[in-house]
C-alpha cells in the first residue's frame, strides 16, 4: 500500500521535536510494509528567516535512516486574513512537491494531520485522484479553530467528506460526531509511544547525564511555548512554591513564539535559580528528561490527548495536569493527579502530592501502547473502508 502523508507539523533537522508524533506514525506505517511519502509544508515566515540565515530545511537523521522521503515546500498564505482560504493556499503551495513526489508513484490513500488547512488540501488531492482520504484530528483543530467563523465551514467540510476521521481520543471522537459527522466514518485511534526508546531508567544516571542536582526534586514541562499551554499558570505555581521555601527545579523543555516572554517573566519573578528554559530537545534525548524527573507537569487551557503524558508514563514518571480535553482517558489515580484548568492553587497541591507520594511506582507499572499498535489499527481502518470509498 502507498500512503501520502500531508502535514505542516513535522520535524526537520533544526526542529527535531516538532510533530514527532507524525514522524513516529509514518515510521511505524513504513515498518508495517507501507510505502509512505511525506509532504510537510513550512510557513513562509520561517522559510524566509532560514533563507536569510542561509539555513536549508533538511530531514532529521531519523528520517534519513528510515529512508522516509520528505519534501518541505514553502506554505504561502496571507497572515491573519482570508483564513477560510488557508486550505486553498496550502493546496497551491504543495503543487510542485506533489508533482515530484508522484512522479512514477501513486498513493492508494491520502492521510493528513490537522483538519485545516492540511486536511482541506488532503481532501482536494483525494478528489483529484479519486482516492480515499483520512484526517487525523489532534485537538485544537476541532476544539478551538471552529470558533473562528471563517474557518468553521472548511473544517466541517473536511470532517463530513473525508472517508475516515481518526481522532486521538474518544473525547475528540465525541466532539467530531457532535458536528454531525457520520459515526461510521469516525475512528478513535490512540497514539503510541516508542517503547524501546521511552522506557524507565535509573534516575540518578539520567540526572548525571543532564548535569542535574541528584538531590533536588525535578519537574519537567515538555511542549511548544504557545498561549494555549498556559505556562503563566506554571510559573505562578513555581513562584508560590519558591516563596514558601520549597527547594526544586523546573525545566521547560521546548520552544515556540512565547519563549522570550516566558524567559522575561522568569527574570521578573526572580526564578532563575529554579526555572530553566532548556529549549528544543531532540527526540533521541527527550526520554532522559522524563527519566530524570520526579513528575511531568502540564497546565494547558485546551488539549486533545497529549502524547507528552504517555511518553512520561512510558519512562516511569508520573504526571500532574489540568483536567482538559481527553487527558482523563489516560489518567489513573496510581500515577497521576488532575486539577481544574486555571486553578494555580490546585496545581501546587497536585505537584506536592505527587512529589510526596508513591506515584512513581504506579507509573513504572503502567503498560503503554506502541506506535506499531497504532499503525496496525490505521491499516485495518483503511482496508475496511467500503469499496465505494476506495477509488
Amino acid at each position: 500500500m502507498n500512503i501520502l502523508f500531508l502535514s505542516s507539523i513535522f520535524p526537520d533537522a533544526q526542529n527535531p521535536s516538532r510533530g514527532t508524533f507524525n514522524y513516529e506514525t509514518c515510521c511505524a506505517l513504513k515498518r508495517a510494509g507501507v510505502d509512505v511519502r511525506v509532504i510537510a509544508p513550512q510557513a513562509w515566515p520561517e522559510m524566509l528567516s532560514r533563507k536569510m540565515r542561509n539555513n536549508q530545511v533538511e530531514p532529521t537523521e531519523g528520517l534519513t535512516n528510515h529512508q522516509l522521503p520528505v519534501q518541505y515546500p514553502t506554505y504561502w498564505y496571507p497572515p491573519k486574513i482570508l483564513r477560510s482560504q488557508y486550505g486553498h493556499f496550502f493546496w497551491k503551495s504543495i503543487q510542485q512537491a506533489l508533482t515530484e513526489t508522484m512522479s512514477g508513484w501513486n498513493p492508494d490513500f491520502i492521510l493528513s494531520y490537522w483538519a485545516h488547512p492540511d486536511g482541506d488540501a488532503g481532501l482536494q488531492l483525494a478528489r483529484q485522484l479519486n482516492k480515499p482520504c483520512g484526517v487525523i484530528i489532534g485537538g485544537s483543530d476541532v476544539l478551538v479553530l471552529p470558533q473562528d467563523r471563517s474557518r468553521r465551514k472548511p473544517i466541517m467540510q473536511v470532517l463530513h467528506e473525508s472517508d475516515a476521521v481518526l481522532t486521538v481520543s474518544q473525547g475528540l471522537a465525541d466532539v467530531v460526531e457532535s458536528f454531525e459527522t457520520p459515526e461510521s466514518r469516525v475512528f478513535p485511534v490512540y497514539q503510541g509511544v516508542d517503547t524501546e526508546h521511552f522506557r524507565p531508567a535509573d534516575k540518578e544516571n539520567a540526572r548525571a547525564w543532564l548535569g542535574m542536582d541528584p538531590e533536588r526534586p525535578l519537574l519537567v514541562w515538555v511542549g511548544r511555548m504557545v498561549p494555549i499551554k498556559n505556562l503563566n499558570m506554571l510559573l505562578a505555581a513555581a513562584e508560590i512554591k519558591a516563596n514558601r521555601g520549597d527547594d526544586f527545579v523546573l525545566c521547560l523543555v521546548g520552544d515556540g513564539p512565547q519563549r522570550a516572554e516566558i524567559e522575561q517573566k522568569i527574570r521578573q519573578k526572580d526564578l532563575e535559580s529554579i526555572v530553566s528554559v532548556i529549549g528544543s530537545v531532540g527526540h533521541r534525548d527527550l526520554p532522559t528528561w522524563y527519566q530524570a524527573a520526579d513528575a511531568t507537569v502540564l497546565c494547558s487551557h485546551s488539549e486533545g490527548l497529549p502524547n507528552v503524558l504517555r511518553e512520561s508514563l512510558a519512562c516511569g514518571t508520573p504526571f500532574v495536569s489540568t483536567d482538559v480535553g481527553s487527558i482523563a482517558e489516560i489518567a489513573g489515580e496510581e500515577y497521576s493527579v488532575l486539577v481544574p484548568s486555571g486553578d494555580t492553587g490546585a496545581l501546587v497541591d497536585g505537584i506536592d502530592e505527587v512529589l510526596l507520594g508513591s506515584y512513581q511506582v504506579g507509573a513504572e507499572n503502567t503498560a503503554v501502547r506502541s506506535w506499531d499498535d497504532m499503525a496496525e489499527e490505521i491499516l485495518e481502518i483503511v482496508n475496511s473502508l467500503p469499496p465505494t470509498h476506495q477509488g
